[in-house]
């Protein structure tokens, strides 16, 4: 039976996009795109399951520093793409009201030192050469995509993002594959140096608000991509490859 979560020796916040529903009904196909964390030092069975399963391709949303200090481990044996989101700084437009809607939850007050909702808007508000490049990728990459950042939580999540919108997943649905990175995650932040605890957290209210706000200030996820230039043959390649 095939399942989201891969369960691998030395991946661990590893999962396939597929068999998420969307709003019209249908489901998204498994081996179409996998997230993780960065597959450095990856142990050579799990290796030999990525090719086996289907990767072909594979994304590092990593900046240059990072990558010289963890190497992916797949950079050599299919095609490797680099798309780091902090050397992006144009901003998205400057003519939109940046208005906030009311979120429908009610979000602790000082619940975490670091406003996840804040810092992803602001790299979503700056990134839309990222995002271009990213759904470009996306869309053409052969074969099944495996992409990732340092931790598969926070730009691997905001690219996640942009791809189940595409696909018509609900925001509910969005935010809960999300929140799972927190646990996944708690063998391999064990191997990173100690970090504030913050840095650690995928809270729920966190990607439902950047959610809210792009509904708020663009008309939704999907209206914010084709604001930053993505091509609707692109938007509707990407559709076609992960909807059933």
């Amino acid at each position: 039976m095939q399942t989201r979560r891969i369960v691998l020796n030395s991946l661990y916040n590893i999962r396939d996009l597929g068999g998420i529903p969307t709003k019209d009904g249908r489901a998204t196909k498994f081996g179409v795109f996998v997230r993780s964390e960065a597959p450095y030092r990856t142990s050579r069975s799990d290796i030999e399951f990525l090719l086996n399963y289907g990767v072909k391709s594979t994304m590092d949303l990593r900046s240059g520093s990072e990558i010289d200090e963890r190497p992916s481990s797949l950079s050599t044996l299919v095609p490797y793409y680099t798309k780091s989101l902090f050397r992006e700084s144009v901003s998205v437009s400057n003519d939109v009201p940046k208005t906030r809607r009311k979120p429908k939850f009610k979000k602790k007050e000082k619940e975490y030192g670091i406003d996840w909702e804040e810092e992803y808007i602001n790299l979503l508000e700056n990134g839309a050469g990222w995002v271009r490049e990213v759904l470009n990728v996306v869309a053409n990459a052969p074969g099944c995509l495996l992409y990732h950042c340092t931790t598969g939580k926070d730009r691997t999540g905001l690219m996640t993002l942009l791809i189940l919108s595409i696909a018509g997943v609900s925001r509910e649905d969005i935010a809960a594959d999300y929140c799972i990175s927190q646990i996944y995650l708690e063998p391999v932040y064990d191997s990173l140096p100690p970090m504030n605890y913050d840095f650690y957290v995928t809270p729920a209210d966190a990607m439902l608000g950047v959610i809210d706000y792009l509904e708020n200030t663009y008309g939704g996820v999907v209206e914010y991509i084709r604001k930053t230039g993505v091509s609707e043959e692109t938007i509707e390649k990407i559709r076609t490859k992960l909807v059933e």
